[in-house]
């Protein structure tokens, strides 16, 4: 039997200064032996002085202290004042010396603090007298005079590769007469630097991936490799393989599809399970997930984020991550690190034929399951075939917000009335892989600032913001009546009331409604209006309407009293993705901190961002043979319209459609892979003579669309 395993990547992590070899083992995305332990958030904040301290690398912009690599004694300096024959003598010290920053190039040294206090400010003026001198570490660097000058220049290293900060004569009176305790603000790269740049270059090209995720800054630093980058990996989730020379990110991003009569292959003779299934218990996963990083809000400072299951017994994991990110960022992370833990706890084991052999750690399988998707982390070839050991695939949260810590409370401008609509909608801005609801929210008030909503999704809770704008968002006065999806709608018309008063709906012309103007929801469909009657008190008669827009023609018939109204744009609506196995289960949002608790909900989210489109023009003939031939034409949630006279892009992994035929003893199912169907006349004689109702769905990656639906008699 032979594993397939990251092979032993060593190297020296530090620089010129300090540093051990040290390995990276472990199975790709195998937390166990891949391990989270590595250097404490806040070590960056300790200055020191001893000899073989490891230096960073520094990438993007970050606050450290550095290492003194060298001193001079203090230098005394008297001054005498007083009366003739009673002088008064004060002695005032000054000290030089270089600080070493990082084991790679800096671009420059920005802000300096001594034991807290600013003593160089953005304009790079110091505050205490001193000269100084910042070397960038580059391979042409030269030697200090000063350092030279003392120590010799034969004896005095130029550092080359080390980024340093020298000091010459600083006075030491304001703290002590001792050297203080120092941070330097420093920057690395002109842009953020992304993940997949940091562990390229720490690693000198050991690790080449694709995780294209960026932070503000980090430090990679420790005894050993693994110890410097393991919580970069496991925190943004970077898959690794290795291919013999180093490792790299898996190859195909697309799913492998294995068929039902696949499963449970073996080269024995006898009987092998199909699949074995098993999960963690709950107690053994993370009740709660916590993020340490820094935080540049508070001047680089440590922050945590922490991310809750709720009401549920488990442990408390700590994540230390060197890395400068936003309170967002931070929070965002620590969800997602609980979400792909509670994920993980589904582990799959399959048996596999030999054409399966390129399987590898990474690679994305597609099985007759629910869920449907999973992802490789451990292949084990037996004989002539393979063990394949899975766990479900997951996708990362969408961006959520979160706090720096405290601030000064302010008056609460449109929050005590603040009022909440959660939009299960089709794809409206951008397409997205993940199930969105829109997160809609508006107050009376004039005023208006994001306000924090904790979201319960199933067992699960997180936090996000509001839009940074107020929605225009409403509610019916009367029901809409049914319409035709395909032509512009003069007649029907619907009453609407804005929360807020002072907020307004204009109309416009034909031109605009063909460009996606005035595009709203109502209850479940997407309308547009091109005309808006203002009646007062808020509110309008909104008419000239263009119906069942992103494919909601199904809710042309679903419309009520009262049912929500918002109008469609993109930066007063907030977008939030939740895991694919959050579909059908309940959400409830709840506005947070000093608000008045408003709240809503959706029963059962059906995740309309990522359904496809119901088919169309299904068509339905028995022929002279007495078989049943089915037709239909399918849409896409990429396009929703033939602009250049051709089908818009499929929008799924695969193309698949369920036909289901009702009839008066019974029905009929079966699956295509085109937009057609023949159905036997011998299949035929289950359903029944008579009068049969035909149902045809496409089967996307996360669930079906609704129904295209036809009755025919069958004789």
């Amino acid at each position: 039997m032979a594993t397939l395993v990251l092979s032993t990547v060593g190297t020296v992590l530090g620089g010129p200064v300090g540093g051990a070899i040290g390995a990276l083992i472990g199975q790709a995305i195998d937390q166990e032996i891949f391990g989270r332990r590595g250097p404490r958030v806040g070590d960056l904040g300790v200055q020191t002085s001893s000899y073989g301290t490891h230096v960073p690398r520094v990438y993007g912009t970050m606050r450290i202290a550095g290492s003194v690599i060298w001193a001079t004694d203090l230098v005394q300096s008297a001054a005498t004042s007083g009366a003739k024959g009673q002088p008064d003598t004060t002695y005032s010290y000054a000290v030089s010396f270089a600080v070493a920053l990082a084991s790679r190039p800096l671009m420059s040294v920005k802000r300096i603090w001594a034991d807290g206090k600013l003593i160089r400010d953005e304009d790079e003026v110091f505050k205490v007298p001193t000269t100084f001198r910042f070397y960038d570490g580059g391979e042409d660097q030269e030697i200090d005079a000063l350092v030279g000058s003392i120590e010799g220049i034969a004896n005095t290293p130029a550092y080359r590769g080390l980024a340093l900060a020298v000091f010459e004569n600083l006075e030491l009176a304001e703290f002590g007469n001792r050297i203080p305790f120092l941070t330097f603000e420093v920057s690395a790269d002109e842009v953020p630097p992304s993940v997949e740049l940091i562990l390229g270059d720490a690693t000198a090209g050991l690790i080449a991936c694709s995780a294209p995720r960026t932070v503000v800054g980090y430090a990679a630093y420790g005894r050993t490799l693994k110890s410097g980058i393991e919580s970069l990996v496991d925190s943004f989730a970077v898959e690794l393989v290795d291919d013999g020379a180093r490792l790299r990110s898996p190859g195909s991003s697309a799913a492998v599809v294995v068929s039902d009569e696949e499963l449970g292959s073996s080269a024995d003779a006898g009987e092998q399970y199909r699949i074995e299934r098993e999960q963690r218990p709950i107690a053994q996963l993370p009740a709660h997930v916590r993020v340490a990083y820094y935080d540049p809000a508070r001047d680089y400072q440590t922050g945590e984020a922490r991310a809750s299951a709720g009401d549920i017994y488990g442990s408390d994991e700590q994540v230390e991550l060197a890395a400068v990110m936003d309170a967002g960022q931070g929070k965002s992370l620590a969800q997602q690190l609980l979400a792909r833990r509670w994920a993980n706890r589904d582990k799959l084991t399959v048996r596999l034929p030999p054409k399966y052999l390129a399987l590898e750690p990474g690679a994305r399988v597609e099985l007759a399951l629910t869920p449907p998707r999973w992802v490789v982390e451990r292949c084990t070839v037996d004989r002539f075939g393979v063990v394949v050991e899975l766990t479900p695939s997951w996708l990362p949260l969408v961006a959520v917000a979160g706090g720096s810590g405290r601030v000064i409370q302010g008056s609460a401008v449109g929050m005590q009335d603040a009022q909440l609509a959660l939009i299960d909608a089709p794809d409206v801005f951008e397409p997205t892989t993940q199930p969105t609801f829109l997160l809609a929210a508006s107050s009376q008030s004039a005023g208006w600032k994001s306000i924090r909503v904790d979201v319960a999704a199933g067992t699960q809770t997180l936090s996000c913001r509001t839009a940074a704008r107020k929605t225009v968002l409403g509610s019916a006065l009367s029901v809409l009546s049914a319409g035709n999806a395909h032509l512009l709608d003069s007649v029907a018309s619907v009453d609407v009331e804005l929360i807020d008063h002072e907020q307004w709906l204009t109309s416009c012309d034909d031109e605009a409604l063909v460009g996606g103007g005035n595009l709203a929801i109502l209850g479940g469909e997407l309308i547009q209006f091109g005309d808006a009657l203002p009646l007062g008190a808020g509110r309008f008669r909104l008419g000239r309407l263009v119906r069942g827009r992103g494919g909601t023609e199904w809710a042309m018939t679903e419309h009520g009293p009262g049912e929500p109204f918002a109008l469609i744009e993109r930066d007063a609506l907030q977008p939030v993705a939740l895991p694919a196995w959050l579909i059908g289960s309940s959400l409830g949002a709840t506005l947070s901190g000093p608000a008045n608790g408003a709240s809503a909900s959706i029963a059962a989210f059906a995740g309309e961002s990522c359904r496809p489109l119901s088919p169309v023009r299904l068509q339905s003939a028995i022929t002279s043979a007495g078989a049943l031939e089915l037709a239909w034409t399918r849409r896409s949630r990429r396009g929703w319209a033939w602009i250049d006279q051709v089908d818009a892009p499929l929008g799924e992994t695969r193309e698949q459609y369920r036909i289901t035929v009702e009839g008066t003893l019974g029905s009929l199912e079966l699956t295509s892979d085109q937009p057609t169907a023949v159905i036997a006349a011998a299949d035929l004689v289950q359903v029944g003579s008579g009068p049969a109702t035909i149902e045809v769905r496409q089967i996307g990656d996360l669930g079906a669309s609704r129904p295209a639906t036809s009755t025919i008699t069958i004789s």
